[in-house]
């Protein structure tokens, strides 16, 4: 049996990885669309991506009302609206690759507005649907945007793991060598990064949030706790709330995305789409996938395959996943973390700044 596995792995390795991607490509379809024929709901996919992102917000919603009565712990609206996020994320991406109502921009912008100012902490969607078209065109290069604000590329460090959870860090460590490497694409960019003063907004009450309570915990620490009244109180319990209900929840489930993706793409040596990605499906990536809807895990296949909803991509990654092993796609290499996220597994020397 094992001399059979052997025969069969060391057979996969001689087919180029051309070839391998198009075999790859058919099954995801075929999977695709078996799973649609067996469930004829499926062709309503404008009225499920719609039901997706209400129903989303609105549990976030009623999860943050129930919140504030007192009938549910902080820890469990933390984790509903981080997981309710997680769905409004996924229904951006596929709102990005034209998904649903592509007939009607008029519905995409009003999707897009939902799905945006209920995770205020990302950049809009009209600019990241660029950068993010313009990932699947360059990933793994130095002009891939959007993956490089989150760190992909970096070698391990401080600098790195800064970049990757707080938004104000990524612009300034990464933004001057992205404007350098990228400055044709960039100027190409019709959208601005900047819409509006919800994002400015939601920073301005994370940093307050940030600095307020960190303030407080040394106070606390040194033995003269700060005896808030007044204005200072209610501005205070604001400001807690609202990390309950929606700052806390929306810096989880990105911070989740971005170390796993930034870590499951490849970077510096990508030679095809066939060594864009890896799949991450350790046990212990799974704290991370409950605020990232098992991304490390099915976000290979959307590589491969951009058209299909994600709920689709969930549905099919059990049969599509031993496929991918079987043509060689990696599998939790999680070593490619000292490498940069460099393809290749002999590697030289790394840069100081990637």
């Amino acid at each position: 049996m094992g001399s059979l596995v052997l025969e069969r792995r060391l057979s996969a390795e001689r087919i180029p990885d051309k070839e391998k991607t198009k075999r790859i490509i058919k099954w995801i379809r075929y999977s695709d669309a078996k799973l649609r024929k067996k469930f004829s709901f499926l062709k309503y996919q404008n009225a499920i991506g719609f039901g997706i992102t209400i129903g989303s917000a609105g549990g976030m919603i009623l999860l943050g009302t129930l919140y504030v009565i007192g009938l549910i712990p902080f820890w469990a609206c933390i984790i509903g609206n981080g997981i309710l996020a997680s769905f409004l994320h996924e229904m951006e991406h596929d709102l990005i690759h034209s998904i649903y109502f592509k007939e009607s921009p008029k519905m995409q912008n009003f999707l897009f507005w939902m799905v945006w100012l209920f995770r205020a902490n990302t950049v809009n969607p009209w600019f990241r649907k660029e950068i993010h078209l313009l990932h699947h065109k360059l990933s793994g290069n130095k002009e891939d945007i959007e993956e490089r604000f989150i760190s992909n590329g970096m070698p391990w460090g401080l600098r790195r793991i800064l970049v990757m959870i707080d938004p104000i860090m990524a612009v300034a460590l990464q933004g001057p060598r992205i404007r350098k490497d990228a400055i044709y694409y960039l100027k190409k960019i019709k959208s601005s990064p900047i819409k509006g003063p919800y994002r400015s907004i939601f920073l301005l009450l994370w940093y307050s949030f940030l600095v307020w309570g960190l303030f407080s915990l040394v106070n606390l620490a040194l033995g003269n706790p700060i005896q808030e009244t007044g204005v200072a109180a209610s501005i205070h319990h604001f400001l807690n709330t609202a990390a309950v209900v929606y700052l806390i929840p929306c810096w989880l489930r990105q911070t989740s995305i971005q170390i796993v993706s930034s870590n499951m793409h490849y970077y510096g040596d990508v030679k095809s789409l066939y060594q864009q990605t890896q799949v991450l499906d350790s046990w212990w990536v799974l704290p991370l996938h409950l605020f990232c809807f098992n991304f490390g895990a099915t976000h290979g296949i959307h590589h491969f395959v951009v058209t299909q909803p994600f709920y689709l991509r969930q549905a099919v990654a059990p049969k599509v996943r031993p496929i991918l092993k079987k043509y060689g796609v990696r599998f939790n290499d999680f070593e490619s973390m000292t490498r940069a996220n460099r393809y290749e597994k002999e590697v030289e020397s790394i840069p100081a700044t990637a």
